[in-house]
């Protein structure tokens, strides 16, 4: 026995995460669909999350508390997600308050890019960073900053969406409302969408880095596309390193596997004057997948 057991669990569009770990290490995992809960009528869906997490206590173990990572916009205040537009089915009703119910224990919930950050900074990468920024890679763009191991927030005490930022005269309207949006043009969906229109019989998602840098060096096209999507992220980097000037920023979502392609086009628009030179040091994730819920274990920690 090595103490009771802290969970965590990843909330994301496509899959939710459940992670179970002592001091020792990780205890349990398991991924579910998340359209699974979908599927389950809104006041049972606690309940079914509930059950999952129980499930993988083990025999004579105590739960002692429950981090939640969702993608946001995520109220931490009232414990309630508001994501209409990625994760409604598990939005607008008090998860928080239902989960402490259902478990008896203390239940903390924050934006997944905190969690996965929180993730990388107490298990991964970022251990011993005073200033880490975080920039996950995936169907959006989710981002983290922590200070000292606390999470930067807004005025009221929420965490920004700092994926929704401006960074092009692009005329396509983000969800979020903006047009020429960092989320449009640098999550993976923008990659994945353009190296299939060039490469429609080769599925994007079951191929790695490897196969991808044998056929940039044939085709000077998919070069280019990863190139320009290195250049879109670098935009919206600029800016976050220009106001936060993290000492350390981590790469991580599917996206950030191709970072040894992207790299020249990302680092072509960070280059700048000496005089406002800011601290490039960019490394990819540690952890990879399990960051997010790994890192909500530590929630119920901060709050």
């Amino acid at each position: 026995m090595t103490g009771n057991i802290k969970a965590g669990i990843d909330i994301g569009g496509t899959g939710t995460r459940i992670i179970l770990r002592d001091d020792k290490g990780t205890l349990d995992t398991r991924t579910i669909a998340t359209a699974e809960f979908a599927a389950i009528d809104i006041h049972d869906r606690a309940g079914a999350l509930a059950s999952h997490v129980l499930s993988l206590v083990p025999a004579g173990r105590k739960l002692e508390s429950l981090g939640i990572g969702a993608s946001g916009p995520v109220d931490t205040t009232l414990g309630i997600i508001n994501n209409r537009d990625t994760l409604e089915c598990f939005s607008f009703f008090p998860l928080v308050d239902e989960m402490k119910a259902r478990l008896g224990v203390r239940v903390g919930i924050d934006n997944d890019a905190v969690a996965a950050v929180l993730g990388e900074y107490y298990f991964g990468a970022g251990k011993g960073s005073k200033r880490l920024l975080m920039v996950t890679l995936g169907t959006g763009i989710g981002v983290a900053l922590l200070e000292n191991g606390q999470p930067f927030r807004t005025v009221d005490g929420q965490h920004p969406e700092a994926g929704h930022i401006p960074v092009s005269g692009n005329p396509a309207t983000c969800y979020c409302g903006l047009r020429g949006c960092w989320e449009t043009l640098a999550s993976r969906t923008w990659l994945q969408q353009n190296l299939e229109s060039l490469l429609p019989d080769i599925a994007f998602e079951k191929h790695d880095v490897n196969f991808y840098k044998t056929v940039a060096l044939q085709r000077e096209d998919v070069a280019s596309v990863f190139h320009r999507y290195g250049n879109y992220l670098g935009r919206g980097l600029a800016t976050l390193l220009t106001l936060y000037g993290p000492d350390l920023t981590i790469l991580s979502g599917s996206a950030a596997h191709y970072y040894p392609l992207f790299r020249p086009g990302l680092e072509e628009a960070l280059c700048r004057a000496d005089a406002y030179a800011t601290n490039n040091w960019i490394v990819p994730s540690e952890l990879g997948d399990v960051a997010g819920a790994l890192g909500a274990t530590m929630i119920p920690e901060l709050t």
